[in-house]
């Protein structure tokens, strides 16, 4: 059901369908789309609601098989303010700062990231931010969108930048889908495709303490 929400999402903002909504289970997407367009502007701006929903409707089984286990909210906030800097607009020569999660999950970390700048910083400055996602899981990259999106639209927040990818960020001649790339008005920015983004990518994860996946060591 979940995967039709998000389908359904995407569809009605303009992209082209993921997993079509069957007609017999259309109403029930209706009306979840419209519980989560309320709780999303109840809630405070940026929080991970599509998260922990997902968590609890997939089996404990198929998360472990794909390491999917999110980082709860309070934690991810609390990481976002010790590592976000107490004056991230210095020193930028006009180039957005980025951040970037190579296996983003529900978005959590990126999600927690913007709410901790609007925190810090003010509304304006989420404007200096490029927030890169990627996720195998196509759920996830998907949740990652839809959750950056549906809080810019609903709190009336522009963000610098959000790009988000479906596919493995280790291997770096794998194609990526790309999910969603979108901007603040009067930006410019990278292509979707520019190399810079995959690098970025790799040099998150190549932090995190995975190595990743090259022609050579492939071979």
């Amino acid at each position: 059901m979940l995967r039709f929400m998000l389908s359904e999402i995407m569809v009605i903002w303009g992209f082209p369908a993921w997993d079509p909504v069957p007609e017999v289970v259309r109403g029930k997407i209706t009306n979840a789309i419209s519980a989560y367009d309320t709780a999303v502007a109840e809630e405070e701006p940026f929080l991970d609601l599509l998260g922990p929903l997902y968590q609890e409707l997939s089996s404990r089984g198929g998360k472990q098989q794909l390491g999917q286990f999110f980082t709860p909210w309070n934690l991810a906030k609390l990481m976002a303010h010790l590592t976000i800097p107490p004056d991230p607009l210095e020193d930028t020569s006009g180039r957005l700062i980025a951040t970037c999660d190579p296996t983003c999950g529900s978005g959590v970390l990126m999600l927690a990231a913007a709410s901790a700048v609007l925190e810090k910083e003010g509304g304006a400055a989420l404007r200096q931010w490029s927030f890169h996602g990627c996720d195998v899981d196509p759920i996830c990259a998907r949740m990652m969108a839809i959750q950056f999106l549906a809080n810019c639209a609903s709190h009336r927040i522009e963000v610098g930048e959000v790009i988000v990818f479906r596919g493995d960020s280790l291997n770096l001649q794998a194609k990526k889908e790309l999910i969603t790339h979108a901007s603040a008005p009067g930006l410019a920015v990278m292509p979707a495709n520019a190399p810079g983004r995959q690098k970025l990518l790799a040099d998150t994860a190549r932090g995190a303490g995975v190595t990743p996946v090259t022609a050579d060591s492939m071979e």
